[in-house]
């Protein structure tokens, strides 16, 4: 390792002739890179005659590895060299490391195999599918082998090493004539900066968000270590790092395209895909993909938590979307819960960042899936909690779910929630957590009742003589001031799920007995605080508001008159307040509590 210090008008004066120098030194000290791909090769002679999906072979017999497991302790599913698709033993075959030549070799050889065998009438056999679906293969194997593992086009030449001298002085003399010709500096763009971030999160596996922070960081630092002449090169790209993130006016489409989480994501889409219509593996026992399919999740889950949201909604809307209906198809289909339980992360991530995913799911029948296996599966509390925080965020948005859902999500669901949050008696730290889950749905669900004669959560809570852990939690969150269900970003937020319940709760005199006396006190005090502390220009007071009429009107509060005259103090200032966005109607609630309690409330 040798290192050449440019002198004379070789001297660098700006960041990206800096740049120019160090690739030119990485082409000319590249020796050849060859990289290796793996395939199996047959140890033994093997023949099976008691399974048409399995593979005979001969002693090195080669195979393209179709679909492998993480153990590799069963069967493999490969192609050979005739194009026949089946499983070979993991046992009878050890893995080779060949050339990308010899890889693209084989699979031409495959796929002229298999068009020698296609009936050029029938586009729909399984002959037909294999042939596309080698197509497809070879074409990504042609790309990955394109790229090295900077995931840049730099192409490394072949040096021979009696010229080497002679070719590293020529292109360092080609390096500073190019210098001393043009010392204008390269102006630097959104793009370029917006590539140099995506190459951060590649090589560190940092977030997009921290690769962002990373390049901003470094940049600062560097400005303090180059002369005047770089530093403005720096100041550029921290002014331009300062904007991030893009939009996509400023960002072009090919930037999103050629990122490496979203070719990643697409992959894993389209694999995800092939399991789901392999309806027959799933159900075939020689071979088990659970391990491999859930790495796949696993890594989708981590591009959607760590990639930059422009990428990921790029890739949504390249096929419109077709790959959250695939995704929800699958986990139908699929019965093992470690999968689904992962699909279910995913769609989680997917709808805080995209609201229309959200919709699509809503509109789906995975919500009542859901319900059902809640009331089918009471035993494992671990999958309770997930489905129904998974629930309580699609429920979270306040859209009307499709009537189908309420065959199953009815007053018996209701029932078993509410018999989830009040009926344990055991309070291990994992009997709170799904009793915090339980009343975050169930505050979700109420959102889809605008009624109150249609409200199934108040059918489901007229059955029932005690709902103390509920109520209990209700006030709590009042007071903290905290809508526990709201972690979705959206535009047009739905009405406050802790204050509409309490107001849904309270304007049925049934349901309103669920409290007792001291909790009415306790919510008054609450109720005389917020509207005081409350803006005038914030919507939120005609809500307390409504609250403080169905205490009045449907509780015993006025046996005991707990701060009454605070009370009646806070709704005089009220109607005296011009400034309030809600004028007319604060002064309609106060004006129905004045007549109906005209002796009280003056």
């Amino acid at each position: 390792m040798f290192i050449v210090r440019p002198t004379g008008h070789q001297q660098l004066c700006s960041l990206c002739q800096c740049t120019t120098i160090i690739k030119n030194f990485i082409i000319v000290q590249c020796t050849i890179i060859e990289l290796y791909y793996e395939m199996l090769q047959a140890l033994y002679d093997y023949k099976d005659t008691s399974s048409e999906r399995t593979l005979d072979f001969k002693i090195n017999d080669e195979f393209f590895i179709y679909r492998d497991v993480a153990d590799k302790k069963s069967w493999c599913l490969v192609i050979n060299h005739t194009g026949d698709l089946g499983y070979v033993p993991y046992n009878y075959v050890k893995t080779i490391y060949v050339k990308d030549t010899h890889v693209l070799k084989f699979l031409e050889n495959c796929l002229l195999a298999v068009q020698q065998k296609l009936d050029v009438n029938d586009n729909f056999s399984d002959k037909f599918k294999l042939y596309e679906s080698l197509l497809r293969r070879q074409k990504k194997f042609k790309q990955k082998s394109s790229f090295n593992t900077l995931d840049t086009p730099i192409q490394c030449k072949t040096v021979d090493k009696g010229n080497q001298s002679e070719t590293y002085e020529q292109t360092l003399n080609e390096t500073g004539n190019s210098l001393s010709v043009s010392k204008k500096p390269k102006e630097i763009t959104i793009p370029d900066i917006y590539e140099v971030v995506q190459q951060v999160r590649n090589h560190t596996g940092l977030s997009y968000n921290f690769s962002q922070i990373a390049v901003s960081v470094v940049i600062q630092y560097l400005s303090d270590l180059v002369d005047e002449s770089a530093k403005s090169s720096l100041n550029s790209v921290r002014d331009i790092i300062d904007t991030f993130p893009p939009t996509s006016a400023t960002l072009p489409v090919e930037c999103l395209e050629n990122t490496k989480d979203g070719k990643c994501m697409q992959q894993l889409l389209e694999y995800l895909t092939a399991a789901k219509e392999d309806s027959q593996q799933r159900s075939w026992q020689i071979f088990d993909d659970h391990v491999q399919i859930e790495e796949c999740l696993i890594e989708l889950t981590s591009i959607l938590k760590n990639a930059d949201p422009m990428v990921i909604n790029h890739v949504l809307k390249i096929d419109q979307y077709t790959s959250i209906n695939n995704l929800l198809e699958y986990y139908q289909m699929e019965l093992r819960w470690v999968i689904q339980k992962h699909l279910l992360n995913i769609f989680s991530e997917l709808c805080k960042l995209n609201f229309v995913v959200v919709d699509i799911i809503i509109n789906s029948i995975l919500p009542m899936e859901l319900a059902r296996d809640m009331q089918n599966n009471k035993e494992d509390l671990n999958k309770q909690v997930i489905l129904a925080e998974f629930l309580t965020l699609i429920l979270s948005v306040g859209e009307t779910l499709p009537i189908s859902c309420f065959e199953y999500m009815n007053v018996d669901f209701v029932t078993k929630i509410l018999s989830d949050i009040e009926d344990n008696e055991l309070k291990s730290s994992n009997d709170e957590k799904k009793t915090e889950c339980m009343i975050n749905l169930l505050l979700s669900y109420n959102l889809q009742f605008s009624k109150i004669e249609s409200n199934i959560t108040l059918k489901g809570l007229a059955q029932r003589d005690n709902a103390k852990v509920l109520t209990e939690n209700l006030l709590i969150l009042l007071n903290t001031e905290k809508d526990p269900v709201q972690v979705l970003k959206l535009k047009k937020k739905p009405k406050n799920s802790v204050e509409k319940m309490l107001n849904d709760i309270l304007a049925d005199s049934k349901t309103a007995k669920l409290f007792y006396v001291n909790d009415i006190e306790v919510l008054v005090d609450i109720i005389i605080r917020q509207l005081l502390n409350i803006p005038s220009d914030e919507m939120a007071r005609t809500s307390y508001l409504e609250l403080c009429k169905n205490v009045i009107f449907n509780t015993e509060y006025l046996e005991r008159r707990h701060k009454l005259s605070d009370l009646n103090n806070c709704l005089q200032e009220i109607l005296v307040d011009d400034s309030s966005c809600t004028k007319d109607q604060d002064v309609c609630i106060i004006k129905e509590i004045y007549l109906k309690y005209p002796e009280l409330f003056k």
